[in-house]
């Protein structure tokens, strides 16, 4: 009896310790398991969205947007290296990193917006080829656009059409429009502008294209050509240049243009147009005596610089020379600051002359010349400018093809100055020479620059409007 007691309890003993056993598994089991996910998840502690992450070029990327969660961690314990190039298609990766573990995810930079397309209305004539770009106002993309016709039919009749265009990007994304075409017969000619009658001075030319322009109604490219066969530059008289267009529907027009060769009294002759700048000087009325006494004519390109002498400027008119326009102020930095500036200065010394003389003269010498580089420092091309602008005020300027070098300092040996000044064969011959009181040489000089050509058959002239300019080649 005793030895089954003593089993009994045995028995409700080992059961009692399998419950106690029991029982604190079944409460360690939810610590153990949430220990081990708390273990895992600081070890593991970022939790991605998607593994590929869709981004639309261009748009702007921010990787953290892809963390869906950070776990027993802070942004700055991440770290994140994205090779992701938002201006091109392509699958990019992006990694990462947080207590020694890599998370990795790709992103898709792709584009599935399609162009923005404009269309317009467009009008021409039969014999046009049509393209999609003459029916758009605007094709814009992040990607190249290339346009062409949705099912393209005959427009060759005249009517108007629906004509669809379609707008393609790299990516393949299309934008569809429709545009109106409308086809008309083309009757008219093309209309020929600026081929008013000209005067041209003998032994001079004319370019017969200069200024002209050709338009049409339907063609923006209408063929232009210029007959000019007739004109003979040598002998004065009245001539016909024709000028012959035909647009691309075949319309044909042509138009005359009458040409008059002016006699000039000096072209079958050899002249010497001696020239002075700068002055008037001490020694105008120097140069006056000497030119009197050879019975020479000269011009006189004077400045505003040494109005105590111009009581002389009214003795150059009535000895049968020209007073002309040099600058007022010769001050290269202000006549040449501008188009503006340029004209001011050139009204100051005409209104300066003509109050001296009674003359309004129309001759001009720039300062340096029409060649001079200086006036690029304070107005790129302006005697680009300068030199058509004068013209086309009734001007005419004055360069020069024969150089006395009188303007390389001060009592240039008169030798030299006369080597140099008679150097020219030219039928024609401008010679470069100034007037101012540094110049002595120049007066002594003069006789026997005069003397030299004299010999050499060459009349003494001042230069009128129509006489020969010789101009150079504009450098600025």
């Amino acid at each position: 009896m005793k030895k089954k007691q003593k089993k009994h309890l045995s028995r409700r003993k080992r059961r009692r310790a399998l419950l106690i056993r029991t029982a604190v598994i079944t409460l360690l089991i939810p610590f153990l398991a949430a220990s081990g996910i708390l273990t895992y998840l600081y070890t593991h502690p970022v939790v991605l969205k998607d593994s590929v992450v869709r981004h639309e070029l261009m748009e702007p990327f921010d990787p953290w947007k892809n963390v869906k969660h950070l776990f027993f961690a802070d942004r700055q314990d991440v770290t994140i290296k994205s090779e992701a190039d938002i201006t091109k298609t392509g699958d990019y990766p992006v990694i990462y990193t947080c207590r020694g573990h890599e998370y990795r995810a790709t992103v898709k930079v792709e584009d599935t917006t399609p162009p923005v397309l404009k269309v317009r209305p467009y009008t021409t004539d039969l014999a046009e080829e049509i393209t999609p770009e003459k029916f758009v106002e605007e094709a814009s993309d992040l990607t190249e656009v290339t346009l062409s016709f949705k099912n393209p039919g005959k427009w060759d009749s005249e009517g108007t059409y629906g004509v669809q265009i379609a707008a393609t990007d790299t990516s393949g994304n299309e934008t569809l429009e429709t545009a109106e075409l409308t086809r008309k017969k083309d009757i008219t000619p093309p209309v020929v502008q600026g081929v008013g009658n000209i005067e041209v001075m003998q032994g001079r030319t004319a370019d017969f294209e200069e200024g002209v322009t050709v338009t049409d109604d339907m063609d923006p490219d209408p063929q232009f050509s210029v007959n000019s066969d007739q004109v003979d530059f040598a002998t004065p008289g009245t001539y016909e240049v024709t000028y012959t267009t035909k647009d691309r529907s075949g319309n044909e027009a042509v138009t005359v243009r009458k040409v008059t060769v002016k006699k000039d009294r000096d072209y079958n002759r050899k002249v010497v147009y001696l020239t002075f700048d700068d002055g008037p000087s001490a020694h105008t009325d120097k140069i006056l005596e000497i030119l009197n006494e050879y019975n020479a004519k000269a011009t006189f390109f004077v400045t505003g610089n040494n109005r105590k002498h111009n009581d002389v400027l009214k003795r150059i008119c009535n000895q049968g020379s020209v007073v002309a326009l040099h600058t007022y102020t010769h001050d290269y930095a202000k006549v040449y600051a501008s188009e503006e500036a340029y004209f001011d200065d050139l009204q100051k010394i005409s209104d300066m002359v003509k109050e001296e003389t009674g003359v309004e003269s129309r001759l001009i010498r720039f300062p340096g010349g029409s060649s001079n580089t200086v006036s690029k420092q304070f107005s790129p091309g302006l005697m680009s400018k300068l030199t058509k602008e004068v013209q086309k005020k009734g001007y005419q300027y004055f360069d020069w093809n024969c150089d006395s070098t009188d303007a390389s300092g001060n009592n240039v040996p008169a030798k030299t100055l006369v080597k140099n000044a008679t150097s020219s064969t030219a039928r024609h011959i401008n010679i470069l020479m100034h007037d101012t009181d540094a110049k002595e040489t120049t007066v002594e000089a003069l006789p026997d620059i005069i003397k030299y050509y004299r010999s050499q058959g060459y009349a003494f002239e001042a230069l009128t409007i129509d006489s020969y300019p010789a101009h150079h080649s504009v450098n600025n």
